[in-house]
């Protein structure tokens, strides 16, 4: 009878190297991951972020003010909010203290998220990839095989995507999930209470730093605790219960927000995530399509052992989705973690059938032939995979000024997504003192005047937590009815203590007398601006 080698709960041969192998050879994941590094760095010198990235900036900026006692960081508008999480009060503690700007910090943020993702990918791959090649082919897999169009999210790992999120804190969160994961796959072997406190500890971060990442290491955690190991005794489930009830009392003990606002915030976000399932399942832009590569060698690892944790990863997480394609579309953003086990079992496979990277522990046993003419397909499709999807390659544009590319990837470049945020409205500072409450008449000036500190009247992101998010978005439509009376228009500017009035894209609201109570201190072709 053939036998395998049972790896499912175990690190493999390198956990603890011997010397030799790092002297006698290069390490391809540690070439891999330094190239990384560099990219990040290149990255952060462009400082070519906006989106959310300007949402990230101006809490830090809100923060940075009042480090106790903060009010909503895009409309000023009562004491808390879930976007403080103890990341960012680390950071707004960093700028207060420092004076050093909010993008210089999240610009060393992004350097150091991306030493802190290649070092936790390399601790939760060697449950499952017997050398450093396999480790960095799974990396290489992480960064390039999604789909034709990937999808630009947070916490969703594809190199396209990390030129934009790789300084957000989802990023932070998704690297300390990788960690909380191999230290819990190292209990489940070994029944330490070390490593299960560390797992509780971080799973408290993640909660606070990233709620979807948080929903991510809880479907992680069910699959390992599910997975082949040591038979649990009643003392083993108790630990596991203690230490889960220690995380959710370190959750409720953080002053900035409450644990029902972490948990009731989320269904307010469904209907945004619909487009992350129209990118997965449109044809054109197939987001997902080329991760499914890696079902093949989960379906062997599966015939191995049925309860092999990368397998059940990847079904629990599948049990998300399904609900995610049912309605439910927030669920949807637990796609990384399924990514993730394909990616993982698809470096473990490639790497070990081709018997270059290292022995072959990680290769469930079927016949030689077979194993090699699997791996040449993966790596020919891989290949296919990135010449057509040309889209990751905006990672690399993000990384390079843009007047040293050539003209065509120029043209690529200019878009919103890699030009950086719009300086249109930095001028307001000469009129308005940062701090001040601004009502504007599009939901794009409230991201940038988020962005520069400013509070607005209707935020730049949703915001159900506030409670009055829907009358605020009212007397914008009012602001800008063409039958509205400046009287009224006035009217709306005071009932939210709006120190002063922007429009940019409303022409009903013109004239120096258009806003009772705020007079005209700026207008031209771009903006009109009233205050007090």
């Amino acid at each position: 009878m053939q036998q395998t080698v049972d790896t499912q709960l175990s690190p493999t041969r390198d956990e603890q190297p011997p010397r030799q192998r790092w002297l006698g050879r290069v390490d391809p994941y540690l070439v891999l991951a330094a190239g990384l590094v560099v990219w990040s760095v290149a990255v952060a010198v462009q400082h070519t972020w906006t989106t959310d990235f300007l949402l990230h900036v101006g809490t830090v900026r809100a923060l940075s003010r009042d480090l106790l006692t903060p009010p909503d960081p895009m409309t000023g508008a009562g004491s808390s909010s879930p976007y403080y999480s103890p990341l960012i009060w680390l950071l707004a503690a960093t700028v207060r203290g420092t004076g050093a700007a909010p993008t210089a910090v999240f610009g060393v943020l992004a350097v150091l998220n991306t030493v802190l993702l290649v070092w936790s990918f390399r601790r939760f791959c060697r449950w499952f990839v017997t050398s450093a090649g396999g480790a960095a082919v799974a990396l290489l897999a992480t960064l390039f095989l999604w789909g034709i169009r990937p999808p630009v999210w947070s916490g969703f790992l594809s190199l396209r995507s990390l030129a934009e999120v790789v300084a957000y804190p989802s990023t932070t969160a998704f690297g300390l999930m990788l960690l909380a994961l191999d230290r819990l796959l190292h209990h489940r072997r070994h029944r330490d209470l070390t490593s299960l406190v560390t797992f509780g500890l971080l799973g408290a971060t993640i909660t606070l730093i990233h709620s979807f990442t948080a929903v991510n290491t809880a479907v992680g955690a069910l699959a390992v605790l599910l997975c082949a190991g040591p038979r649990w005794r009643a003392a083993d489930l108790l630990r596991v219960a203690l230490v889960a009830a220690g995380a959710f009392l370190l959750v409720a003990a953080w002053p900035f927000t409450t644990v029902g606002e972490l948990l009731t915030g989320a269904p307010e976000f469904v209907e945004i995530h619909r487009q992350l399932r129209d990118g997965m399942l449109d044809p054109i832009q197939l987001s997902c399509a080329y991760g499914l590569l890696g079902l093949v060698p989960l379906a062997l690892r599966l015939r191995d052992q049925r309860r092999d944790p990368l397998v059940l990863i990847f079904a629990v997480a599948v049990v998300a989705l399904a609900v995610g394609f049912a309605g439910q579309y927030h669920l949807l953003r637990v796609m990384p973690l399924a990514m993730l086990s394909l990616h993982v079992a698809f470096g473990a496979f490639v790497a070990g059938a081709v018997g270059r990277f290292g022995d072959e522990q990680s290769v469930p046993v079927i016949r030689p032939a077979a194993r090699r003419a699997l791996a040449a397909l993966a790596a020919v499709v891989f290949l296919a995979g990135l010449a057509v999807d040309v889209t990751p390659l905006n990672g690399f544009l993000g990384a390079v000024p843009v007047r040293a590319l050539p003209p065509a990837a120029q043209a690529q470049a200019s878009t919103p997504s890699l030009s950086g945020p719009s300086h249109r409205y930095d001028q307001i500072s000469r009129y308005v003192p940062e701090g001040a409450t601004i009502l504007t008449d599009q939901r794009t000036s409230d991201r940038h005047l988020n962005w520069l500190g400013y509070f607005t009247v209707n935020p730049g992101w949703p915001d159900p937590w506030i409670g009055d998010e829907k009358a605020r978005a009212a007397d914008r439509r009012r602001l800008r009815t063409a039958t509205a009376t400046p009287a009224e228009r006035g009217a709306v500017a005071a009932r939210w203590d709006a120190d002063c009035v922007l429009i940019t894209a409303t022409k009903a609201v013109t004239g120096p007398d258009a806003v009772a109570g705020y007079r005209q201190v700026r207008a031209d072709r771009s903006m009109t601006l009233y205050c007090r």
